[in-house]
């Protein structure tokens, strides 16, 4: 019958092909189902016995059409030309927007491609989800998973218990994304993780072959959007390279207590120091994640390992970002962290996000590095200079400090606590915690090198200062070779001179990166006193050289030193760098052999002049190099670079210019009655011959200018140079002569130190010579120059205000003794260059051919004179 009715509504050959149809149907829903039942049966007893963590695979039957990373990259992306932590949530959907509207035609069949044909076909995006199965969770988190708008291309789930898998077989069984188990002995049950606790770090590594990895916590349920709002960002040129995320963290200054926030509480982008719960990383950054693992990471919360070690290894920064829904549903998942992270240890290598902001107001940055507790102690005194603000705002600088090997932030903030200022304030680097866990007494050094320079180079530190000792060891070489190669001006003390280099807290960055620029050469000369000629290199010997090891010293031997001087000078053996010996072959006089025996190589090159005579205190270095740093690299001292000629390292005793003679002089009175304080130091043009500095710009003018004059004295009256009032017209045999004429033409000064009771950082011993004879040398008159040498340093305890001032605070002083201003002897100089050059004067060229333009009628006088024989 039924027959009959088929034959009357179709033809037979229509009967026949439904027939055939029919037959097939029912053969392949056999065929599946025993494909089905196989794989179930065997899936089951494989789960069953799978105790060494072996995939199990689980078998699916949905076709899916994978977009690859590929198609999207080609897709062109918008972009707003805005930094990281600019956009709001409608701009972040302007950047979505290309992905937007590539679902939209991959849905409408707009796609170019022959899967896309596929009626139940899903886009799927390169993205492996990993998870670790909690049974209360777990069900949740898979469904929540395949109700995404847009599909991973497969799903890892770590288990534990055998149980479970009799618990996911239902959503397996019905799920159109391959779902691989594998078992594992670490899954937790925990409501967030440590470093311990993920066992995906370790144990997906060879099977993840997706562009991304999407990893989660078991408490945590993703909403339907979030594949497709994450994956569209990470795809973006803004995102590509972070780490983005809804849930969020910044850790306090403090560094011990943690703010955490929603998407949904925040308006624009925000850089954050950890993403919680989920994560979707690029599977190569995995790997970067698995390197860092090690013991002492294990106690650390997972989302915080993720975000450090990513922006340590990578510079991969993690972003909050804003959205207008909910992206995860644990309604109390911050607020049950705090507690438990306040206890926790949160280290880094690098800054945390709010050190950042501070960073970014202040660009000078120096690093103090203490490698380990002998070294916080030995540097006590200068880094507790600098918390107590007495530089630190002045100079401008930004202060960071590493703490490596045993010394952690606890124990320094310890150590530091008799200090004014709060350590909170500070930028401390605790590599210790974040390399040792803080526990145990065994420390290797190796372990730090890298870390201390991935910091120095992240912070573009300018200046590291660090203890100069073990110089042999991996890490001190290691330091010093990564600061020379990025820049660094290192400045390594020794632990027993730190305490004399305290004023490096009052110099700007600009300074203290000279500390190396600066070449000093100790000029002696002498003749045939080798007992004072001992005397002086011993106490040059002695001296604190700051951990300078290229400070040279140059001998010069006048023609008629004896053997004992010689041999003396060629067996001293000079402990700071190199020595050198000149010897002249004929009698040149005191004045060439001052005047030639220094000249400035480039205006970095510093002569500290010496007679035999002389004797250093061991802090004539010191104050020496804080007043170059100070008046000659400070970039707001220009004008005291113009006018300061050098620095004296003895307080004079007497006013030796008043046309009178020699009288006896403290400069406390007039200081006070100018309104100064009694210990100021001071600045005058008068030049200092019982040790000084001078700088290289002054003292090659002065060379042109005597070579000049010299030349022409044989004219009498050619260069009418004179200085009115001044004892230093009738001085016959001394440079100092001609030094004054250019110094008062010019109005340049010299600082004078000037401590209490005449302390000094070099003393005149009146030894016999070229201006002392036998029967002027009384005990008297050696009183009148011998002055008391500083032992103990008291630099910065007796300057006023404890720094040296400004060279606009410093008092000037005349020829005389006499309070002046710069102006006043600039005027003097102008009006007195008018009386002895027809040349119009120029400064500031340290050229002094203005100065040498005679009138005509004295140069015709002084030939007439010149021809008259006697």
């Amino acid at each position: 019958m039924t027959g009959v009715l088929l034959k009357s509504l179709f033809s037979q050959r229509k009967v026949t092909r439904l027939c055939w149809s029919f037959i097939a149907t029912v053969f392949l829903c056999f065929w599946t189902y025993f494909l089905y039942s196989y794989t179930n049966e065997n899936s089951s007893s494989l789960s069953s016995n799978n105790k060494s963590g072996k995939y199990t695979p689980i078998a699916f039957t949905q076709q899916q059409t994978i977009i690859s990373s590929d198609t999207l990259s080609a897709t062109a992306f918008t972009s707003i030309q805005q930094q990281h932590g600019g956009h709001n949530g409608k701009e972040i959907e302007r950047l979505l927007w290309p992905m937007n509207q590539t679902v939209q035609a991959f849905q409408a069949g707009k796609v170019s491609n022959q899967a896309a044909a596929t009626a139940a076909a899903t886009m799927v995006v390169d993205v492996t989800v990993v998870i670790q199965a909690m049974e209360e969770t777990v069900l949740r988190q898979i469904r929540a998973i395949l109700s995404q708008t847009i599909q991973p291309k497969c799903i890892y789930i770590l288990f534990s218990e055998n149980s479970m898998v009799n618990v996911l077989e239902p959503v397996i069984r019905s799920s159109a994304i391959p779902i691989t188990l594998i078992q594992s002995t670490t899954v937790y049950k925990r409501e967030f993780y440590y470093v311990r606790d993920a066992a995906w770090l370790t144990q997906t590594s060879s099977y993840v072959n997706t562009e991304y990895t999407w990893v989660m916590e078991p408490n945590v349920i993703p909403a339907k959007e979030y594949l497709y709002y994450t994956y569209g960002l990470l795809k973006t040129n803004e995102y590509g390279s972070t780490v983005v995320g809804y849930q969020a963290g910044l850790l306090q200054a403090n560094r011990n207590q943690l703010e955490c926030f929603h998407s949904n509480a925040i308006e624009r982008v925000r850089k954050v120091d950890m993403i919680h719960g989920s994560w979707m990383l690029r599977t190569s950054w995995v790997q970067l994640l698995r390197q860092e693992v090690d013991a002492h990471v294990l106690d650390l919360p997972l989302g915080y390992f993720i975000s450090s070690s990513l922006l340590y290894r990578a510079n991969i920064s993690s972003m909050a970002i804003p959205s207008r829904w909910k992206t995860m549903t644990t309604p109390s998942f911050c607020s049950s962290w705090v507690q438990t992270l306040r206890a926790s240890s949160f280290h880094s290598v690098l800054p945390h996000v709010v050190d950042e902001q501070k960073m970014a107001e202040n660009t000078n940055r120096l690093v103090l590095l203490l490698n380990g507790e002998e070294d916080a102690e030995a540097m006590f005194s200068l880094t507790c200079q600098w918390m107590r603000g007495s530089g630190e705002e002045e100079s401008g600088i930004q202060v960071h400090v590493i703490l490596t090997n045993g010394l952690t932030r606890y124990r320094f903030s310890e150590m530091m606590s008799n200090c004014a200022k709060k350590l909170e304030t500070w930028m401390v680097h605790d590599l210790t915690t974040a390399y040792n866990n803080g526990v145990g007494k065994e420390f290797d050094s190796f372990k730090f090198v890298n870390p201390v320079t991935r910091l120095l180079e992240y912070l573009g530190a300018h200046v590291l200062i660090q203890l100069k000792q073990n110089e042999d060891s991996y890490f001190y070489q290691s330091v010093q070779t990564v600061s020379g190669v990025q820049g660094i001006t290192t400045i390594n003390l020794p632990p027993a001179q730190v305490e004399h280099s305290l004023w490096i807290s009052d110099l700007p960055i600009e300074a203290l990166k000279h500390w190396n620029t600066m070449k000093m050469e100790l000029v002696v000369i002498t003749d045939r006193r080798p007992v004072s000629l001992t005397r002086l290199l011993e106490s040059t010997n002695r001296a604190f050289y700051l951990g300078d090891e290229t400070v040279e010293l140059v001998v010069h031997l006048e023609q008629s030193s004896d053997n004992v001087t010689r041999g003396l000078v060629q067996e001293f053996m000079w402990q700071h760098g190199e020595k050198k010996v000149r010897h002249r072959i004929r009698k040149g006089g005191l004045m060439p052999a001052i005047v030639e025996s220094w000249y400035p190589s480039d205006n970095d090159h510093y002569g500290v002049l010496l007679e035999d005579d002389i004797e250093l205190s061991p802090l004539f270095y010191a104050w020496t190099k804080y007043n170059i740093l100070k008046y000659r690299y400070s970039p707001k001292e220009k004008e005291a670079h113009q006018h300061i000629y050098g620095v004296s390292l003895y307080s004079p005793r007497n006013l030796e210019l008043l046309p009178e003679g020699r009288r006896p002089f403290g400069p406390e009175k007039v200081l006070e009655e100018g309104g100064y304080a009694r210990r100021s130091p001071y600045a005058t043009p008068v030049p200092c011959s019982w040790g000084a500095v001078y700088f290289p710009e002054h003292w090659r003018e002065f060379h042109s200018y005597l070579t000049e004059r010299i030349a022409k004295e044989e004219w009498p009256g050619y260069h009418n140079v004179t200085v009115p009032n001044s004892r230093s017209t009738r001085w016959k045999k001394s440079w100092k002569k001609y030094f004054i004429e250019l110094v008062y033409l010019r109005g340049y000064v010299m600082v004078y130190p000037n401590f209490e009771g005449f302390q000094s950082f070099s003393t005149n011993h009146l030894e016999y010579g070229t201006h002392v004879k036998g029967n002027g040398r009384t005990q008297s008159k050696v009183m009148e120059f011998l002055v008391p040498l500083m032992q103990q340093d008291l630099i910065l305890e007796q300057l006023p205000d404890h720094h040296l001032p400004t060279f606009r605070q410093l008092p000037i002083l005349d020829l005389w003794g006499r309070m002046s201003t710069m102006g006043d002897l600039d005027q003097i100089g102008a009006d007195w260059h008018e009386k002895v050059s027809v040349c119009p004067r120029t400064v500031g060229t340290f050229d002094p051919s203005d100065l040498l333009c005679p009138f005509e009628e004295n140069v015709l006088k002084s030939k007439s004179k010149s021809t008259i024989k006697p």
